[in-house]
């Protein structure tokens, strides 16, 4: 039975957020006054679901110092384990069996000494602890009620300004970090580099636009229709009703990121697989955005030949009705589709409204009285977030990331290309136009994706793309020791394997950073009962006990993840407080 608390006079559900716990009490207490008091059937499905959300091992109303304590517990808890076994798959077996107690997945990294520090690493406790702290916690204000129409559209208020929050705070340490380029001497703070990539909202919306627009031009050559799609989960998966905003008796549970999965597998990859058998394969862009409640559903725009659509029709309606197909209102509303007229529109018109309502502007804003103004993309990015939800996805086009690599290799380097290599380079970079007469700049030509996807061989081509990112493996230094990665150097033409044409890449390294913004290097992952001699798993060849210089171009590593927030941000209270107490552990 839920535990109740009774703070300065206010009684409430224990375990739950002040406000939620409130309304949870108010709840119990109209269900008890009722003619069945705690024998009716709703005030014990009440108490078993606010059991289910108060029993977890990470408490809804946990602090951020509780968060950072559990995570010093568990890592102290698997170094201590790793004194006693010796045997690397028993160890990690243990490992693994720890996280899952605690809600969170084992570190899926092969390398089991790789696997084995992180599991005895703090940092990396904390930040798995919290997400399942932040996804628990919005999943039950979904389920209380706190995410509709009526309370806190796409996720709760919560939620909401502590994304927010976590946007200034990353704005105030990129703004106060300064970086030099190694090569050039250039000196730049961070948050002017971050507003040069797709990190800055503005560029990612204009990406995306020329990107859609692109694969309108291609299937406008192709003679394909377009079709815009709108793809959403049963009754069940909707936690509250929108007109009325009463809990939906339906309810199964799920949360946007188990609809996200149910979509993907049960919907659309039984559709994609029909569609092979069938011989057709559409292409286009898929957008993931919430309901009112914050259940997830799609948006597709899909280009194929006009002979069929009819046969894609039907597979897709045939797997998005497969479950619950015979509630009230599923063969209208469960999957749409409109076939897109261009005397009307491009299909990248049809687009644009979904693309502005997930990416909004980077400036957060304050009204008169100096509240945060929360708006419906803020409320989007934080339903992302939460739920780490990929927003947006290509469908059948060739991979962006050898568009954004072919923008790092210089010109002079693809002298000697093939002709589509060139195509594709020039697809992918502004150029200034000059004028013939006089050889003054008179304009810069435009990035033009569907010269890129042409260039690659068009669409659906699978492995078959003619362009692909050149990887090298190398030894990189990480939190962790040294791991084997393959790292991209330029791109390379699939018919010509061992010619590559070299990207350029610059080496940065930190000069300064604001006091409150702690840099040092990262923890031991080993706790105080560690003996002084070599453990196990560091003996072998070259290994002398030692700890190696700190390398300040390794500045991403030296961050104090103890002294971020939920969110991943820096904290200046939890700083001082990480510092005092090692100031009195000696």
């Amino acid at each position: 039975m839920p535990v109740i608390q009774q703070e300065r006079g206010i009684k409430s559900v224990a375990g739950l957020p002040e406000r939620w716990g409130r309304r949870a009490y108010a709840e119990l207490s109209a269900e008890m006054a009722g003619v069945e008091g705690w024998k009716s059937e709703r005030y014990t499905k009440l108490a078993g679901m606010l059991d289910s959300l108060t029993g977890s091992p990470v408490a809804l109303d946990m602090t951020e110092a509780q968060l950072c304590i559990m995570a010093e517990n568990c890592a102290n808890e698997c170094a201590n384990i790793a004194l006693d076994v010796h045997d690397m798959t028993a160890m990690r077996t243990l490992f693994a069996m720890i996280a899952r107690q605690m809600g969170v997945e084992p570190p899926a990294v092969k390398d089991d000494r790789q696997a084995m520090l992180r599991c005895m690493d703090a940092a990396w406790w904390t930040r798995s602890l919290r997400t399942v702290h932040r996804r628990a916690r919005e999943h039950g204000a979904i389920r209380l009620g706190f995410v509709s129409s009526q309370q806190g559209k796409y996720c709760s208020d919560e939620a909401a300004h502590s994304r927010v929050a976590q946007n200034r705070r990353n704005a105030k340490v990129l703004k106060s970090t300064k970086v030099q380029n190694v090569e050039t001497g250039q000196e730049f703070t961070l948050d002017v580099l971050a507003a040069k990539t797709t990190s800055n909202n503005t560029i990612r919306r204009g990406e995306l636009m020329l990107r859609m627009d692109g694969c309108d031009d291609v299937a406008q050559e192709r003679g394909d229709m377009g079709l815009f799609v709108t793809l959403t989960a049963p009754a069940s998966y909707h936690a509250v009703l929108e007109k009325s905003g009463q809990p939906n008796q339906k309810y199964n549970g799920a949360t946007p990121r188990d609809t996200q999965e149910y979509l993907k597998k049960h919907v659309w990859a039984r559709t994609r697989a029909q569609n092979g058998r069938d011989g057709i394969a559409p292409y286009g862009f898929r957008v993931a955005e919430p309901h009112h409640d914050g259940c997830t559903h799609w948006h597709m725009v899909l280009f194929m030949p006009a002979d069929h659509i009819e046969v894609f029709k039907r597979n897709l309606t045939a797997y998005a009705l497969a479950e619950d197909g015979n509630e009230y209102g599923a063969k209208e509303k469960r999957v749409t589709f409109q076939v897109i007229d261009p005397a009307e529109g491009s299909a990248a018109a049809y687009m644009m409204k979904y693309v502005g309502k997930n990416i909004g502007d980077n400036k957060i804003e304050e009204d008169k009285n100096g509240k945060t103004i929360i708006s419906k993309e803020m409320r989007v990015d934080a339903w992302a977030g939460v739920w780490g939800i990929r927003q947006f996805q290509p469908i059948g086009q060739p991979p962006v990331t050898a568009y954004r690599e072919l923008r790092r290799v210089p010109e002079d380097a693809i002298a000697d290309a093939p002709e589509h290599i060139k195509a594709a380079w020039l697809a992918c970079n502004r150029v200034d136009v000059l004028d013939e007469e006089t050889g003054e700049v008179v304009g810069v030509k435009r990035c033009d994706y569907a010269q890129y996807i042409r260039a690659q061989g068009g669409v659906n081509r699978g492995r078959d793309y003619r362009i692909a990112i050149a990887l090298e493996l190398r030894a990189v230094a990480g939190r962790y020791g040294l791991q084997d990665r393959f790292c991209p150097t330029g791109v390379y033409c699939k018919s010509q394997p061992d010619v590559e044409y070299k990207s350029v890449r610059y080496t940065w390294r930190r000069l300064g950073v604001a006091v409150e913004v702690a840099l040092r290097r990262p923890w031991s992952p080993v706790n105080n009962c560690t003996p002084e001699a070599a453990p196990f798993w560091e003996a072998g060849a070259g290994y002398t006990g030692e700890i190696p210089p700190f390398d300040e171009s390794e500045w991403f590593a030296s961050f104090d993840f103890e002294c971020f927030d939920q969110f991943g941000e820096f904290n200046p209270d939890l700083f001082t407080e990480r510092k005092s107490n090692d100031v009195r552990k000696g």
